[in-house]
C-alpha cells in the first residue's frame, strides 16, 4: 500500500464503466522520497537480495495520491490492528476450487482432499452429512468437524495420494483413479462405505458428536490413518494393488480386518469409550487413537504392525511402569495419612503425643529419626514422612491399633478366609516400590 507525495501521469487506454474501473498506464516519478509505502515494507524488501533473474514478478499495489501523513498513520493502524484475516477454514475450503487441476503434486493433492470433504458432507443419509463446519454456520456438538483437520488426516493416509520426490511427483494412493474426478468418486465411495461399518457399530457414540469418541476430529483422522494402515496390510498379505480395484472391491476385502474394531465398537459401553479413546488433543491425539485401535487388530492378526506401533508399544511401556510408581506413591501416601490423622485425632500434637503414643515400637521411630537427619533442617518433614510401608503394616497389626484401623486395612482376598488380619495388601504395596526414599517426601 503506497501514497505518492505528488501528482503522477496515468495515461487512461480503456474504462469499464460498469465496474467503474479505468485500464492504462501508470508513470512512476523518477525523484527520490516520491513515494511512501505504508504498509507491505517487508514484503517489498524481501526483493532487494533477489538476483534480477528472479524480479519479474508481479505485485498487486493499492496506490493514494497526495494522502496527509496523518491519514497514512491511521489507515496502517487500521490495517495492522482492525483488519481481520481469512479464516484458516475457509481458504482449505477454497483450495478444491482455487487448486483443482494444479501440477504442482501438493497443490493437486489438497485440492482433491477439500472436495472430498465437501461431497461427503453433502451425501445425504451417509456418515458425514452436515457434519463438517462450513464458513458462516455455527458449529454444533454434531456440525463438529473441520476441514483442516480432516484435509490434515487424507494427506498423511495418503489415500488421495501424496506429494514425493520434493514435490516434484504425484505419487498415487489406494483409493486413487485414472484422473482427479474418478479419485475423488472412489475416495468417497470407499470412505462413505468404511465410515458407515463404524458408524453403525455403536450409533449411540457417533450421534454424541463432539460429545463421544468416534464422530469427533481426533476420532475421523485416526480412522483415516486406520484404513490406510489396513490396505497396506491387505495389499502385502494378498499381494494385490487396492488403486486397480474399485472401491467397495477395496472395503469388502478389509472385512476380516476391520472385524475386530468393529467388535469392540458394538459392545463398548460409553464409559469403555472413554477409558480407551479419551486421548490428549492437538497434534498427538490422533496418532495415539490410531495405535490404539491397530492395538485391537493386532490382537487377532499378530502380523499387523504398521509403521511406528512398535516404537508406540515401547512408550506405553514406559508410561504404563511411570503411572504404577506413581499411583503405588500415591497409595503409600494414603496409608500414611489415614494412620497419622487417625493418631492426631485420638492423642493429639501437644508434645508430639500422636507420635510417641500410636507407635509403641521403639526401634522403629529410632530409625526414622536417623532417617531425616540425612535432610538440612530447612527440608525435614515429621518423623512420620520416613517410616517404610513395612513399618506401616507393624503399626496397623499393633494388638493396641488394630481395632482403629480394622474397618479400612483388613482387605481379605480371594481364597483367603478365616485369618484374623487380612494385611497381604500392605506386604504386596511394599515389594512393589520402587523407589529409594520414602515417596511422601519425594513427591512434596
Amino acid at each position: 500500500m503506497l501514497n505518492f507525495t505528488r501528482a503522477v501521469r496515468f495515461d487512461q487506454i480503456a474504462r469499464d464503466d460498469v465496474a467503474d474501473v479505468s485500464y492504462g498506464n501508470l508513470y512512476l516519478p523518477d525523484r527520490y522520497r516520491s513515494v511512501w509505502v505504508i504498509d507491505g515494507q517487508h514484503r517489498l524488501y524481501g526483493f532487494s537480495p533477489v538476483e534480477d533473474k528472479f524480479l519479474d514478478q508481479n505485485i498487486i499495489a493499492v496506490a493514494f495520491e497526495r494522502m496527509h501523513t496523518t491519514e497514512e498513520a491511521q489507515l496502517f493502524v487500521t490495517i495492522n490492528h482492525e483488519q481481520k484475516s481469512v479464516p484458516k477454514h475457509l481458504l482449505e475450503d477454497l483450495e478444491g476450487e482455487l487448486r483443482w487441476g494444479s501440477k504442482i503434486p501438493s497443490e493437486r493433492v489438497g485440492a482433491i482432499c477439500s472436495r472430498l470433504i465437501n461431497v461427503l458432507n453433502s451425501d445425504v443419509g451417509l456418515p458425514f452429512h452436515n457434519r463438517v463446519t462450513q464458513q458462516g454456520i455455527t458449529s454444533t456438538n454434531k456440525t463438529c468437524l473441520t476441514i483442516p483437520a480432516l484435509k490434515d488426516a487424507l494427506r498423511r493416509s495418503g489415500l488421495v495420494g501424496r506429494a514425493v520426490m520434493n514435490n516434484s511427483v504425484y505419487e498415487l494412493g489406494p483409493l486413487c483413479g485414472a484422473t482427479d474426478i474418478q479419485t475423488l468418486e472412489k475416495a468417497r465411495s470407499a470412505l462413505n462405505s468404511y465410515f458407515e461399518q463404524v458408524r453403525d457399530a455403536n450409533l449411540g457414540q457417533w450421534e454424541k458428536g463432539r460429545e463421544g469418541f468416534l464422530s469427533t476430529n481426533v476420532g475421523v483422522q485416526a480412522h483415516m490413518l486406520f484404513l490406510a494402515a489396513l490396505i497396506r496390510y491387505w495389499e502385502v498379505n494378498a499381494a494385490t494393488n487396492a488403486k486397480e480395484m474399485e472401491a467397495e472391491e477395496v472395503i469388502l476385502e478389509l472385512e476380516e480386518f476391520l472385524q475386530p474394531v468393529l467388535d469392540f465398537l458394538s459392545q463398548a459401553s460409553d464409559a469403555t469409550m472413554e477409558a480407551t479413546f479419551k486421548v490428549v488433543f492437538g497434534t498427538g491425539g490422533p496418532r495415539e487413537y490410531f495405535f490404539k485401535l491397530c492395538r485391537i487388530v493386532k490382537e487377532r492378526f499378530a502380523d499387523f504392525e504398521p509403521e511406528g506401533m512398535k516404537e508406540w508399544e515401547a512408550e506405553q511401556s514406559d508410561e504404563n511402569i511411570s503411572a504404577a510408581d506413581r499411583r503405588i506413591k500415591e497409595i503409600v501416601i494414603a496409608m500414611q495419612k489415614r494412620i497419622f490423622a487417625t493418631f492426631r485425632a485420638l492423642y493429639g500434637e501437644k508434645n508430639d503425643a500422636y507420635w510417641h503414643k500410636g507407635i509403641s515400637d521403639k526401634n522403629m521411630k529410632a530409625e526414622a529419626y536417623r532417617r531425616s537427619l540425612e535432610y538440612e533442617d530447612e527440608d525435614r518433614l515429621p518423623l512420620e514422612n520416613y517410616l517404610d510401608v513395612i513399618d506401616f503394616k507393624k503399626i496397623v497389626e499393633n494388638k493396641q491399633n488394630w481395632p482403629l484401623f480394622k474397618n479400612v486395612f483388613d482387605i481379605p482376598e480371594p481364597g483367603d478366609k478365616g485369618r484374623a488380619k487380612n494385611l497381604k495388601g500392605m506386604e504386596r504395596i511394599n515389594e512393589l516400590r520402587r523407589i529409594s526414599a520414602h515417596p511422601a517426601y519425594q513427591l512434596g
